[in-house]
């Protein structure tokens, strides 16, 4: 009787051995003399696996006031330094000219290793050539002289990067793994600072002591659908358009001809 099965085609090597054989794939590993490091490369192409390192995915923007609360603001910020990947994360901070020096040094001192495939992601290695091009400066994980034990510049290998003093755009049309700081002086520069970063932010989150601050940012950003006053990754729960809840001021405006939710904490606290 003949063979009825539907195995794949198969040949045959100079020892006789039964090699298979899928019509229609590429051997992956051809030519290649390393093949784990083959294979991890392409991993890191494909990585993150939900995609958030072709577009921007919710990104948000936070705009400190030197009332605002800075240590919130950095714990954010250091979060989303680890895995600069991802849904809805900070991409960019605004900080008030008076605590320019305190959330510098603050990032610095506080950062966290990245995940390690971060330091060879394609998008990475396209933001550290811009960076260098630019000559843009930086804060980052610094390594150690072996013989003063002190910081000697060098950046760590893994280690986050802010950039200082430019915006998102000049890095590129995709997620860049960095987050960008830069410093203004008054409510008006703020809001330039805002545009000029160049990415449609799902959320404003403003720092301030002063809610009327807040609310003057509003009309002018009326492009951007979510404010956040005081708080971050605080969703927008309410059917209504003003309610409180949970400690929470949920409110929907009329801005420029769309609806902008503004959620903030009925109290909090300045540090």
């Amino acid at each position: 009787m003949g063979d009825h099965g539907g195995g794949a085609d198969k040949e045959t090597d100079e020892d006789g051995d039964i090699l298979p054989r899928f019509k229609g794939l590429p051997n992956i590993v051809e030519g290649v003399d390393d093949i784990f490091s083959h294979l991890k490369k392409r991993h890191v192409h494909l990585y993150p696996e939900n995609g958030t390192h072709k577009k921007w995915v919710q990104p948000q923007i936070i705009v400190l006031f030197a009332t605002g609360n800075l240590s919130q603001v950095v714990d954010t910020v250091i979060r989303d330094l680890k895995h600069p990947f991802g849904v809805g994360l900070v991409t960019s901070v605004l900080v008030q000219e008076p605590l320019r020096q305190a959330i510098v040094r603050r990032l610095r001192n506080r950062m966290e290793l990245m995940d390690e495939r971060i330091e060879t992601h394609p998008n990475f290695l396209n933001t550290l050539k811009v960076i260098e091009r630019l000559n843009c400066r930086t804060l980052f994980m610094e390594e150690y002289d072996p013989v003063d034990k002190r910081p000697n510049g060098v950046r760590q290998p893994h280690s986050p990067i802010v950039v200082l003093d430019f915006p998102q755009i000049y890095f590129g049309d995709k997620p860049t793994a960095i987050v960008t700081l830069n410093t203004f002086r008054t409510l008006s520069e703020a809001i330039k600072l805002c545009n000029r970063e160049g990415l449609q932010f799902d959320t404003i989150s403003i720092w301030t002591n002063k809610l009327s601050e807040g609310y003057d940012m509003v009309p002018a950003l009326s492009k951007y659908p979510n404010f956040r006053f005081n708080c971050i990754n605080v969703p927008f729960d309410s059917k209504v358009m003003v309610a409180v809840h949970r400690n929470y001021h949920y409110e929907v405006l009329a801005n420029g001809g769309d609806l902008s939710t503004i959620v903030f904490p009925i109290r909090h606290h300045i540090h």
